[in-house]
């Protein structure tokens, strides 16, 4: 019994280091991830507003989705670890309980209708350049409508959270109910905007790769035209294009940029009459070409920012499926799963800021500038 007793101790004691060590990474995750989230986001949003020529939809729309982001940071964290070192107590109380958990929820909604909101803008600005651009009272109806339809899907979930035995807890009518909303809240929250996002991204592609094969097509055909200098006559032999047969047989002064000199003898000298030499072909478009080269380097941003999204996501929307429709009460380490979605959700709130810094000039430049005026104002006031 006593040895029994001793191995119980050491098994606690195990167990109990475990979980500590596991809160200690858990909260340093949450520390750093706060910090970047909320510098990051703020950045974003102060180096759209603060450079004119970023102020377009596109940008607008990443202000809505820094914004998401930022209250994750600002609101779900700081409570999320006040939670697990509260367990299994709730407290916060009872209006809390029904406005923490459907806050996130909310703004997981609002990221995912705003990144699809981004891929329809990039879609009409590349596929129909024709159309207009969203004016700022439509931009601001998307942001608002993202927003509306976010708080539509959540509110049945902020209205079943009650207190239930010191804790809040989700009291559904029927168990159907919840299994409906969890799938609803699947189809409508990742895997339609996905399917969205991946559909209009799809067509941007094939635009701008239709488009780079038209400009290489024309820049190679006027290389070509703009290169060669010879042609072969009947009797195969080489005559210059840019110079008259003339000019061949006669010893004529070195033709100038733009014309040749036809030399004829007239008493004895050598007379040289001033002709056009070609007519320029027309050139590659270097505009177009930027322009190109510019969409093309925002297209691959946002392809990446989607793609942590979703990558970051899909670990929560597996373990709550898997916990509706499957056993996964029964697993000895869904309590460790389900912590690493959330934390894989927190995650994605702060890797946006990094990967505008990191793809974008212009994200990066402005990001710069701010800090150093910052680092120049805080320096000046300790001298």
């Amino acid at each position: 019994m006593h040895q029994e007793m001793g191995n119980n101790s050491l098994l606690n004691s195990t167990i109990e280091s475990h979980f500590t060590w596991l809160h200690i990474t858990e909260y340093t995750i949450f520390t750093v991830v706060f910090v970047i989230s909320v510098v990051g986001n703020v950045l974003v949003c102060l180096v759209i507003f603060n450079t004119p020529r970023m102020r377009t939809t596109r940008n607008y729309l990443l202000v809505n989705l820094a914004v998401s982001d930022l209250t994750v940071a600002l609101l779900c964290i700081p409570f999320d670890v006040v939670l697990k070192v509260a367990q299994p107590y709730w407290p916060l109380g009872a209006a809390m309980c029904n406005i923490l958990w459907p806050a996130m929820t909310l703004v997981t909604n609002c990221s995912s209708f705003t990144l699809a909101a981004i891929s329809l803008d990039r879609y009409r600005a590349v596929v129909h350049p024709w159309k207009p651009r969203f004016s700022s009272f439509q931009t601001t109806a998307i942001v608002a409508s993202t927003w509306s339809l976010s708080f539509i899907l959540v509110l049945p979930y902020a209205l079943v959270l009650k207190i239930q035995n010191g804790y809040c807890d989700e009291d559904w009518p029927h168990p159907d109910a919840v299994k409906a909303y969890t799938m609803g809240l699947f189809v409508f929250q990742y895997a339609l905007p996905l399917l969205v996002i991946t559909w209009a991204y799809i067509m941007v592609a094939k635009k701008l790769r239709d488009q780079a094969a038209r400009i290489a097509r024309n820049c190679h055909i006027n290389g070509i035209r703009t290169s060669i200098g010879e042609k072969t006559n009947n009797h195969g032999r080489n005559v210059s294009l840019l110079q008259p047969a003339s000019d061949v047989l006669s010893s004529c002064s070195p033709p100038e940029r733009r014309f040749s000199g036809n030399c004829r003898e007239s008493n004895g000298h050598v007379k040289q009459e001033l002709v056009p030499l070609s007519v320029d072909p027309p050139s590659c478009n270097k505009k177009e070409i930027k322009r190109l080269v510019r969409t093309t380097k925002i297209m691959k941003m946002l392809v990446t920012v989607v793609t942590f999204y979703a990558i970051c996501l899909l670990p929560n929307q597996v373990v709550w499926l898997w916990y509706e429709f499957g056993t996964a009460e029964t697993w000895p380490h869904f309590q460790t799963f389900l912590t690493f979605g959330s934390i894989m959700v927190y995650v994605n709130s702060c890797v946006n800021p990094l990967l505008y810094a990191g793809m974008n000039e212009d994200f990066r430049k402005g990001f710069t500038k701010l800090l150093v005026c910052k680092w120049k104002n805080f320096g000046n006031a300790f001298v």
